[in-house]
């Protein structure tokens, strides 16, 4: 059993079921459902989950949804108060209830990856003070081709373009480019900080732990200074998994713990706009949320 998502099955349970899940109620499931038959077993992985959580609380702060009680954990309050928290445990959910996504909603994951993109763009604008934010990535909203997202890029960073229909087909959009983080100087010049960020809000996020190509984006913008690659996801990692992940990715990498700790002082960070349109494409999901099977996870 993948114990960061039985972790998220505990939050899911609470927050979207709004109840408590104590310990002797993860005990009677696992050894009902044949999972563990020895409880002691059993109790070793609900304490190990129930301690993770611990961290989490710890690292999100104000942001994070669940309290400890005195048997297990239990909802601060409404999903609709945490949902920057909330939005990032849905989209998780399609590690161990894939099936249920894609019969209940489909296929098409357009909306979710705009509000993603959206929810980072804001993090990394509190994260990184005084850095400036452009986003790039195509929506249903911003569909731009390549040649005019190299051009917007470029009249931002007060940089070149390079051949960019030599490298590219015209009718490419964003050559994996989400968003574009910056930290500019008053001379306007160039040859500052840049990360080119891959927003992943999908289960294919093990594919684009290479995108943005920096190969491909340093032959279609000519950058005084190469810049950096950046990632960011819903999904909580282990610092195993952290570890292991950014060697690949190459760059800073944002799983849902570092990505949501402008949480940590205010739960209230996101702004009205974001926050209401996360609620929006929340609440369709949660009304038929099923009881999470263990067999899922």
């Amino acid at each position: 059993m993948d114990l960061y998502i039985f972790c998220d099955w505990i939050e899911a349970s609470a927050l979207f079921l709004k109840k408590e899940v104590t310990g002797s109620d993860l005990i009677d499931i696992l050894t009902e459902n044949n999972i563990y038959k020895s409880q002691a077993f059993a109790w070793e992985l609900v304490n190990d989950a129930f301690s993770i959580v611990d961290v989490r609380a710890r690292l999100i702060g104000e942001g994070y949804p669940l309290v400890a009680t005195a048997d297990g954990v239990a909802p601060k309050g409404d999903w609709g108060d945490y949902t920057p928290y909330a939005f990032c445990l849905m989209l998780s959910m399609a590690k161990s209830h894939g099936v249920w996504v894609r019969d209940t909603f489909g296929t098409d994951f357009t909306a979710q990856g705009e509000l993603f993109e959206r929810l980072t763009a804001e993090a990394v604008t509190i994260a990184f003070r005084g850095w400036s934010v452009h986003a790039t990535g195509w929506t249903r909203t911003r569909t731009a081709r390549i040649k005019q997202v190299v051009e917007g890029v470029c009249t931002q960073l007060n940089e070149a373009a390079g051949e960019v229909l030599h490298w590219t087909a015209a009718t490419a959009k964003e050559a994996g480019l989400d968003l574009v983080t910056y930290r500019p100087f008053a001379d306007g010049n160039v040859g500052v900080p840049v990360y080119l960020w891959q927003c992943a809000s999908g289960m294919d996020w093990v594919h684009k732990r290479k995108t943005p190509d920096l190969a491909l984006w340093q032959r279609i913008v000519s950058w005084a200074v190469t810049p950096r690659k950046a990632m960011a996801m819903p999904f909580a990692l282990s610092d195993t998994e952290m570890r292991q992940h950014s060697v690949i990715v190459e760059g800073l990498l944002l799983d849902r713990h570092r990505l949501l700790e402008p949480g940590m002082d205010n739960r209230d960070w996101v702004s009205d706009d974001l926050r209401g349109s996360l609620i929006d494409w929340l609440r369709p999901r949660i009304a038929v949320v099923p009881i999470f099977a263990m067999a899922a996870i």
